[in-house]
């Protein structure tokens, strides 16, 4: 009733979330709310991505009678057949085919599997999209790491050789794919296969030679079915040896990298060396805990340079078990992630990577922990 007349607290909230939500819708009526929360909760079932209701507050007071909404489920799409058959063609022919997974592989019932499947018939090494290291399994001869940010060397140099790259599941965001190390390592001259839920990603960033809306698993397997019974042949052995050999050196390299090198003009991790030495680095810190942690662990990071050092480290056997701030960067996310991990998984031991700030912003969630039937952390 009172919504434009400056009351308490009052701000324009649609517009505040319109850039973090897929779908919002406003209730002006407390008998429509039912109807719009079903929407809400679908909308963002089938973006795979957060939805919002906004609910103002003199509508909670109504009673209302009303019949509640069915609800209904669409099904996921397997892509066009003849973009899909355009990609298998393309893979077919390819003599260094890379695959690139992202959230929408984890995302997609079967999606690791398909994934595997495909990249096995290649012999294609895969690259995960950055903060989705557990889109494809991390003991797996064919995975090569994250992408982006402090990502994984091996999985950069690899891809810069593809002349057919499949990115399956992404948005192919551009933090995702932003040079590191030195190396700007994106191949502009390969043909790009990009697979994604969302239509208006496609195309987006990246040249794209074949688009397909679809869900990853399912058009995975469709490009699969429909390779040519020589994909993957073209230098099959050496594209093997390649893989092996570029993961060893980065292995060997990453484990000896200690401390962070100070950029131009800079001394702060140098001085902070000297002034500690006790104490261990963020990279020593990472290396140790990966040590010991378990197969099965969930872990989360969050928002700062402690967590962003972090991406090359840790590897999973399978999805779901690496919870990622993503590219909002919201800081204080990792610490409440796992508490909601260890809530839904008690009997998982759960590990969150947060600096000083980060869970200075999060510390009240420790009042969680241990909550009448809630698992301590």
């Amino acid at each position: 009733k009172t919504i434009g007349q400056g009351g308490f607290q009052e701000v324009e909230q649609m517009a505040m979330f319109k850039d973090c939500v897929c779908y919002q819708e406003e209730v002006r009526d407390p008998t429509r709310i039912p109807e719009v929360l079903n929407r809400v909760i679908e909308k963002a079932i089938r973006g795979s991505a957060p939805a919002q209701i906004n609910i103002p507050r003199d509508m909670w007071t109504k009673v209302i009678d009303v019949e509640l909404p069915a609800g209904v489920t669409l099904e996921r799409s397997p892509g066009g057949p003849k973009s899909v058959a355009a990609a298998a063609e393309l893979l077919s022919g390819a003599k260094f085919p890379v695959i690139l997974n992202g959230a929408g592989v984890i995302l997609s019932e079967g999606g690791v599997e398909a994934s595997r499947q495909l990249a096995e018939k290649l012999s294609a090494p895969v690259c995960c999209n950055y903060q989705h290291n557990d889109a494809f399994p991390g003991n797996h001869p064919l995975y090569a790491g994250p992408l982006g940010y402090n990502g994984s060397k091996a999985a950069m140099e690899l891809i810069s050789q593809a002349d057919v790259i499949l990115a399956l599941g992404t948005r192919l965001n551009p933090f995702s794919t932003l040079p590191a190390y030195g190396i700007n390592y994106f191949p502009s001259q390969a043909k790009l296969i990009q697979v994604d839920i969302n239509e208006a990603r496609i195309g987006l960033t990246k040249p794209v030679t074949v688009g397909i809306q679809g869900d990853a698993a399912m058009v995975a397997q469709g490009i699969l079915d429909k390779l040519a019974p020589v994909a993957g042949d073209a230098d099959r052995s050496n594209r093997e040896a390649l893989i092996k050999t570029t993961k060893a050196a980065w292995k060997l390299e990453l484990g000896s990298m200690d401390h962070e090198q100070d950029d131009v003009g800079t001394t702060w991790n140098e001085r902070s060396r000297k002034r500690h030495p006790e104490r261990m680095s963020p990279r020593i810190a990472w290396r140790s805990i990966q040590k010991v942690l378990p197969t099965d662990a969930i872990i989360s990071s969050d928002i700062g340079n402690n967590c962003a050092i972090g991406n090359a480290y840790p590897s999973f056997p399978s999805g779901r078990q690496y919870l990622a701030p993503g590219l909002f960067g919201p800081c204080g996310y990792g610490f409440p992630s796992i508490l909601g991990a260890k809530v839904g998984k008690p009997h998982v031991p759960v590990v969150g990577f947060a600096g000083d700030g980060a869970f200075g912003i999060s510390m009240n969630e420790l009042t969680a922990c241990g909550r009448n039937d809630w698992p301590a952390v």
